[in-house]
């Protein structure tokens, strides 16, 4: 959680940051409050960015016991005007603050200025949305597209779907795009038998270190057979997903990939499997081969545009009550 000034320039300036562990409080509102207690005065605006669909105002987060409502919400914690978005609505909002050290090439390709852009982001789970120019802003499009159905492309990812849907009666592309689904992987090719688990991999994953972390150091390393595949795998759905993605909104504006995974293991991502899925989609390779896409580096992504929302409603609505002040005292 951050306090911003999306007033200083072009770019939100971070005043100050906290890191909070969700699952350790009933609800945001705790965690806002506890934030907010170190502070001299309450926010004129505040946005948040969730892991969830938002509808009216409302959301029910996805792997949290939380629902947030607006109004309730800004009433609990004093704070008069509130924008509740889509984490990766919040992302798409925060791309035109990137600077171009704050992400990385990762497909070559030519912008157009004039198209819609898309984000997808594999982390605790798939996060996607896309951004379109209307009127010379920009407006976010929300999805849930992480959701959706995994489509297997090979017969060893129709093993995969197989071994998914016995093991979680669904297979989803959030369930393999995700931390976890990178040690689902790593346990699907076991199964399946490409190779044995290296006595070292056994003792790290059996130690209690984060098996994501663990399975991406040693597939990035190249010396454990296992992990290597799995993170080829990875990788390689990875790459499919974000051209899917190109193909739903035709981000001829291009593609960023963004999520905690994708910086840690950017030597991989940036090996041919995934350019070359991304583009593997005939009858379209044609379009492919124009999208750039590149890794956001930056964390902070969401924050940026959950602070520009922010701004965007306390703006709209000062703009409100002066017409509104303004059409009563000409009556």
């Amino acid at each position: 959680m951050v306090r911003v000034d999306p007033r200083r320039g072009a770019h939100p300036s971070i005043r100050r940051a906290e890191r909070y562990a969700s699952a350790a409080y009933p609800g945001l509102e705790e965690i806002v409050e506890e934030f907010l207690r170190d502070e001299r005065e309450r926010p004129a605006a505040a946005g948040f960015g969730v892991a969830g669909p938002v509808r009216g105002g409302v959301a029910k987060i996805t792997k949290l016991p939380w629902r947030l409502e607006t109004r309730r919400f800004a009433l609990r914690v004093g704070i008069r005007r509130v924008a509740l978005l889509n984490d990766f609505v919040a992302a798409a909002l925060g791309l035109p603050f990137l600077t171009p050290r704050q992400s990385a090439p990762l497909v070559r390709g030519r912008v157009d200025p004039a198209g819609p852009i898309a984000i997808l982001g594999a982390g605790t789970g798939l996060g996607q949305a896309a951004v379109i120019r209307v009127g010379g802003s920009f407006q976010a499009v929300p999805s849930e597209g992480g959701h959706a159905d995994f489509g297997p492309r090979t017969p060893l990812e129709d093993r995969l779907v197989v071994f998914l849907r016995r093991k979680f009666g669904r297979a989803s592309r959030d369930r393999i795009l995700s931390g976890s689904g990178l040690a689902l992987l790593y346990e699907f090719l076991k199964h399946d038998g490409l190779a044995r688990e290296s006595p070292a991999a056994a003792a790290e994953l059996d130690s209690g270190a984060d098996p994501a972390a663990v399975i991406s150091r040693l597939g990035l390393s190249g010396r454990d057979r296992l992990a290597r595949a799995a993170l080829e795998m990875f990788v390689s759905i990875y790459g499919s997903e974000a051209g899917n993605l190109a193909l739903q909104y035709r981000a001829t504006g291009g593609v960023y990939v963004g999520g905690g995974i994708a910086p840690k293991i950017l030597p991989a991502l940036r090996r041919p499997g995934f350019r070359t899925a991304f583009r593997a989609k005939p009858p379209m390779e044609d379009l492919l081969a124009r999208v750039p896409v590149r890794v956001v580096l930056d964390p902070r992504l969401a924050l940026y545009g959950a602070a520009a929302a922010a701004y965007s409603t306390a703006i709209e609505t000062t703009r409100f009550f002066s017409k509104t002040m303004t059409r009563r005292a000409s009556r």
